[in-house]
């Protein structure tokens, strides 16, 4: 009995007693009726005082739970009435009728009795209703066919003895008559609630079916042998009653289900329903050459009524499903606009359209300038507000024939029908003003721009793939200008084969080991001694040279080897780390990580992994992450960042001072390093609020026990205005350039002085692959400033004037 944790020690004992003493009392009824306890002559003890006892105490179960528990009281409470009656009914028989000669009927003893179904009938609607909320309707009706099948079965097998049984007054037909519909109607409610659960109804209502069930037994039996003249008391049919009233009194303390949404399984959708529908039928068609009365006939002829609404109502939820589903087919569920699937279909009858009338139509590609930075700083809830918005401001400025759809993230495909360039030029600027007027996201406004970009069919391309992949170009090349749109021109876009050949050129490299390592100190200044090692990616490409790892970055991205690289990275800095302190330079060794990396699963097991072959203690290895990745994945890194902390691993903020990082990741994230990136290095000379920035960095980092390097150091004035400001750390290509491994180990060995060094050889850029376009994508080399709604340098400037 699960509910009685809730109450007093004591009480809880009581409870749980009298569940055992009812049980034993049920027990000796039946093994008495079959002559195991006791002889015939103690049946009024057995059949008498020891049923009285059990029917009294599973009133009084059912009552304490409704007066000790306050779910559900009204429920369990109208069941003890019933209940209490039932046994009032039972004791009046014995007291005043059982010996006399002519007894009435009906009389008080039936009242009694028959008190028991409507107290039943309105406790388990209780039940049923705060048990099982918010059904679709074709479960009730489920529950309906399966009930009433049940009631005609039953009705059709007791109905028939009680009627030819059946004599006298009206009254005393209709009482007879009052406790098989009693019993069917009760078992037909808890088949009701069983299919509407599912069936899975729970302790309680498998306890109530349980006991409903026995009663009903023990109700047939008994008319079927007073039919027969053949009842008489004493046998285990006694214990039929107190046994299903036990039942009950468990079912009132049992927990009750947990409420939560029903839904059908494929059991009570079809096979149940399915079963009792047929159940029916066999009655109907058996009642053509067998005699049954008219309430089972009834009954089934209701049941196969419901299966046939049943099926009415499944069918039109199939069609309105099928048209619900091909509208979200279509459909972008976030803005209401087409969807990509549904552009793609329109782009191509477009396309054979022109084709079949020599006509032309102009393809828009828009994407809005910096959508992630504020998904970054506001949070993807308001992006999504934004996206909301969009779609029908756009729709506004539209007109009748031309299709507009979401095609992904914050890009979308525009589908103009006339094919003319100025018709392009005017849509698009209609777009831009109307993207101006500020857009509310609850606390905030915000002013939104998008970069367009515009291909004409036949003109630029007589494919729908290549014409949208030529917008898209278009699209990039308004964004590079920071133009409001551009056209596509023959050229703009040349080498795109050519990258693709890369592509797959890189993951040759990767397997065989054209990616290589390289190393650039970092100096200590007040000792003009080595402080770190940094390792940077280089590609050591067989035709072009060697290729630095922002004009590659891209490509690794989009090809999917980013945990390799990592992997190759770390595998190649570790061991040469390990060969540094075999001769005896113990020196810290600094690796980017990408957020791509760090979000890996197996990232922090990988890395202990390394560190144990490499025999490195982890205290010297430091792992340099972006001030990008707190802002767009600060939560989901946090864990993984902690772990590295907690293993000993250092941890620097890279390109500090570029992003929206508040400062509170100072003193949330265990930081060791802050890295102050190499555009504010190169300003601070001729820009004296960059340089009281920096000043002020380097007093914040000490106040906080941070260690502080500044990059991008390319000129001895820059390296003195470091010094004068307390600077403890600088890298740069003034002091050291990044060295191949075999450079590193001779300048370690000639006593690692800082010197002006040669400037390494320039790789030929990657064909159509910019620094500018890769800025996105840092790992293993410094990072550019990524486009922020108000740049950070900016800001901190506004703040230090």
């Amino acid at each position: 009995m699960p509910l009685t944790t809730g109450l007093r020690p004591g009480a809880a004992l009581a409870v749980r007693c009298a569940g055992v003493l009812l049980i034993v009392a049920v027990l000796a009824i039946a093994l008495h009726g079959v002559g195991l306890a006791g002889p015939a002559s103690l049946d009024s003890l057995f059949s008498g005082w020891l049923y009285y006892a059990a029917e009294v105490g599973a009133a009084t179960l059912v009552l304490t739970r409704a007066l000790a528990v306050p779910r559900e009281r009204l429920a369990w409470l109208l069941l003890a009435v019933g209940i209490a009656g039932f046994t009032a009914g039972d004791i009046y028989h014995a007291v005043a009728l059982e010996h006399t000669t002519h007894s009435p009927f009906p009389s008080p003893s039936d009242a009694g009795y028959l008190l028991l179904y409507p107290c039943a009938f309105g406790m388990l609607m209780r039940l049923a209703g705060s048990h099982v909320r918010h059904l679709h309707k074709s479960i009730w009706l489920d529950g309906a066919i399966c009930g009433l099948a049940i009631a005609a079965l039953g009705s059709a097998l007791v109905l028939e003895p009680v009627i030819h049984s059946t004599h006298g007054s009206f009254a005393a037909v209709a009482t007879n008559l009052a406790y098989p519909l009693g019993d069917v109607a009760l078992i037909m409610l808890v088949i009701c609630v069983f299919a509407v659960t599912g069936w899975r109804p729970g302790g309680t209502w498998v306890l109530i079916a349980a006991g409903f069930s026995l009663m009903a037994v023990a109700d047939s039996v008994y008319m079927f042998r007073i039919a027969e003249g053949t009842w008489q008391t004493g046998t285990t049919l006694d214990a039929l009653w107190p046994a299903g009233l036990t039942m009950l009194g468990f079912a009132a303390w049992a927990e009750p289900r947990e409420e939560t949404e029903v839904l059908p399984s494929r059991l009570s959708m079809l096979l149940l329903p399915g079963l009792f529908s047929a159940l029916a039928l066999f009655l109907l068609i058996r009642a053509d050459f067998v005699h049954l009365p008219l309430i089972p006939e009834l009954l089934a002829a209701g049941a196969l009524l419901i299966a046939r609404w049943r099926f009415v109502i499944t069918f039109t939820d199939m069609l309105a499903l099928s048209e619900h589903r091909e509208q979200q087919a279509s459909t972008d569920e976030l803005t209401g606009l087409h969807n990509r699937r549904q552009f793609y279909a329109q782009l191509g009858a477009s396309v054979e359209g022109c084709e079949a009338r020599g006509g032309s139509f102009a393809l828009l590609m828009i994407d809005l300038d910096h959508f992630k930075e504020l998904n970054d700083t506001l949070g993807h809830y308001a992006g999504d507000l934004l996206l909301r918005q969009i779609g029908p401001r756009m729709q506004g400025v539209l007109r009748e024939g031309a299709t507009i759809a979401r095609l992904g993230g914050d890009e979308f495909g525009l589908i103009l029908r006339d094919g003319e360039a100025a018709t392009a030029v005017a849509v698009a600027e209609r777009i831009h003003q109307a993207l101006l007027s500020p857009f509310s996201l609850k606390e905030v406004t915000v002013a939104v721009h998008a970069s367009i970009g515009i291909a004409l069919f036949p003109r630029d391309a007589e494919d729908g793939d290549v014409l949208l992949q030529r917008a898209d170009v278009a699209m990039y090349k308004a964004k590079e200008n920071r133009s409001r749109y551009a056209f596509y021109e023959a050229g703009s876009d040349p080498n795109s084969r050519e990258r693709l050949g890369l592509a797959a050129e890189l993951k040759d490299a990767l397997a065989h080991g054209g990616l290589v390592v390289h190393y650039q100190p970092q100096m200590r200044l007040d000792r003009d001694s080595v402080s770190a090692i940094e390792a940077l990616v280089r590609w050591q490409h067989p035709q072009r040279g060697l290729i630095e790892a922002e004009d590659f970055m891209t490509l690794v991205e989009h090809t999917g080897v980013m945990r390799e690289l990592t992997t190759l990275v770390l595998e190649q800095a570790l061991g040469q780390q390990r060969s540094w302190r075999a001769r005896g330079h113990d020196l810290t060794l600094a690796v980017n990580i990408s957020a791509q990396s760090l979000l890996e699963d197996t990232f922090v097991d990988d890395l202990k992994s390394q560190l144990a072959r490499a025999q490195t203690p982890p205290r010297r290895l430091r792992l340099e992450i972006t001030e990008s990745i707190l802002i767009s994945e600060g939560e989901r890194v946090r864990t993984v960042i902690e772990a590295l902390a907690e293993l000993g691993v250092e941890l620097s903020l890279d390109d500090f001072g570029t992003g929206y990082s508040p400062l509170t990741y100072l003193t949330e994230m265990p930081v060791s390093e802050l890295k102050i990136d190499g555009s504010f290095t190169a300003a601070m000379m001729h820009d004296r609020p960059t340089s009281i920035i920096i000043a002020g960095t380097v007093s914040l980092a000490k106040q906080l026990g941070l260690a502080l390097v500044a990059e991008g150091v390319e000129t001895p004035e820059q390296l003195t205005r470091l010094r004068e400001i307390g600077c403890p750390f600088a890298q740069g290509y003034l002091l050291c350039r990044p060295m191949s491994a075999q450079q590193l180990d001779r300048w370690l060995a000639a006593g690692a002085t800082f010197e002006v060094q040669h400037q390494e050889t320039p790789a030929e850029p990657l064909p159509g692959l910019t620094r500018a376009q890769q800025a996105s994508a840092p790992l293993f080399a410094r990072m550019p400033a990524r486009a922020t709604f108000a740049p950070a340098p900016a800001l901190l400037h506004r703040l230090a004037r």
